[in-house]
């Protein structure tokens, strides 16, 4: 069974968290100094770490904690276990790496399904060996994640024929027409062949694009398909396929489940953020960025993409860039009329114009090359007031 290390005072607290995990995990209770809780960590090897935050202790005790477990090479992550209404206590707990705040007076119901999860997504990212795992999320509903996902998928599997495209756009992919492949396996018929889920089954399941070895897994093959998976079942399915193949890569396009975010956040070697060049997609990117795991170490893997760029529009990269506090963008160029043509056709812009400037920040985004960031322009500073404002 997996195991649980409490770091805490409060045994009734501690009584209620192993009731919460009961058939889940075994909670161990430990003290909340160094020097007592680090030897015994090390023997327990738990999955996920609790540190409780009570009104007597000064949040700073977190940083410390967490500069301890991270010293000590500590891999599990941590989640802080306090008063939620305390917003200082939440912002400390975010600032320190806590991968989650959870309320110490939860109902037993709902502890239970969030340490679940946690729990969940824990054992998702242990037991799967590291590889290259793209993820891409949209700013908005309707952006342009799904082009730029299967163009950047496109451009990897040229140079290793040994990607997988995995489309969660809503309410269809387009993939099997843009690359004139049929499309009759999804990733909801690898949910029902789980168990068995090998990649002798997928290789002959899956569409594969013969011009550049890509294959497409598609999260439905129609519209009402979508709605077959639960997210615990969807992650399961990804966990099972994310060691077969060298090169990964997800359009997450819409997903805002918190656990999905959780996990693909932490599998991803790379994030993408499809974002045009608007105030309030740059709103909306913002208000994903919150959702996803608050830590440096994420951040290092977000690249902005800034989709269909336009020099005329005074929003400049440099300033999106700025603005959601990242350091990693790509413009790619506008070419709305060539893609619709090649989906029309099923003949990817990319591959009938493979010099074309677009084509060249599809090259850069799959080798991660930043763009280079310019000086701010003035104008930074009153979009950087509109967040501080609280529009968002």
């Amino acid at each position: 069974m997996r195991a649980i290390a409490f770091l805490g005072n409060d045994e009734l607290l501690c009584g209620r968290i192993r009731a919460a995990t009961n058939g889940l995990a075994a909670v161990s209770m430990l003290s909340t100094k160094w020097a007592s809780y680090m030897p015994a960590i090390t023997g327990l090897a738990p999955a996920l770490i609790l540190v409780e935050l009570d009104d007597r202790r000064d949040p700073e005790f977190l940083s410390a904690t967490f500069a301890g477990l991270a010293a000590a090479g500590r891999s599990p992550p941590v989640v802080v276990v306090g008063n939620s209404r305390n917003a200082a206590d939440v912002l400390a707990a975010v600032r320190a790496g806590s991968v989650d705040f959870i309320d110490r007076d939860e109902a037993l119901g709902t502890l239970r399904d969030r340490l679940e999860r946690q729990l969940l997504v824990a054992t998702a990212v242990v037991q799967n060996p590291p590889g290259s795992y793209s993820v891409i999320f949209n700013a908005q509903p309707g952006s342009a994640s799904g082009s730029f996902a299967l163009d950047l998928a496109i451009t990897r599997a040229s140079r290793s024929e040994e990607a997988l495209f995995i489309d969660c756009q809503l309410p269809h992919s387009e993939a099997g027409a843009a690359l004139d492949v049929t499309l009759a396996y999804s990733l909801g018929d690898a949910g029902r062949d789980v168990a068995r889920l090998d990649r002798t089954l997928l290789l002959s399941a899956m569409a594969r694009h013969d011009a550049s070895g890509l294959r497409v897994l598609p999260l439905a093959l129609h519209q009402a398909g979508s709605n077959d998976l639960s997210p615990e079942t969807f992650l399961k399915t990804l966990r099972a396929i994310r060691p077969l193949f060298v090169e990964t890569i997800v359009n997450a396009a819409d997903i805002r489940e918190p656990l999905l975010l959780d996990a693909l956040s932490q599998w991803a070697s790379t994030i993408y953020l499809v974002c045009p060049q608007k105030f309030t997609a740059l709103s909306d990117t913002k208000n994903l960025l919150k959702a996803l795991p608050g830590n440096a170490e994420t951040l290092r893997r977000i690249v902005l993409i800034v989709d269909d760029h336009d020099p005329a529009i005074t929003l400049s990269p440099a300033q999106m860039l700025a603005a959601l506090g990242l350091t990693r963008v790509i413009s790619l160029p506008t070419a709305r009329a060539d893609h619709v043509n090649g989906l029309n056709f099923g003949r990817p812009y990319l591959l009938s114009h493979p010099a074309s400037a677009y084509a060249q920040a599809i090259n850069a985004a799959a080798g991660v090359t930043p763009a280079a960031t310019a000086g701010r322009a003035g104008m930074l500073h009153g979009l950087l007031g509109r967040f501080a404002g609280g529009k968002s």
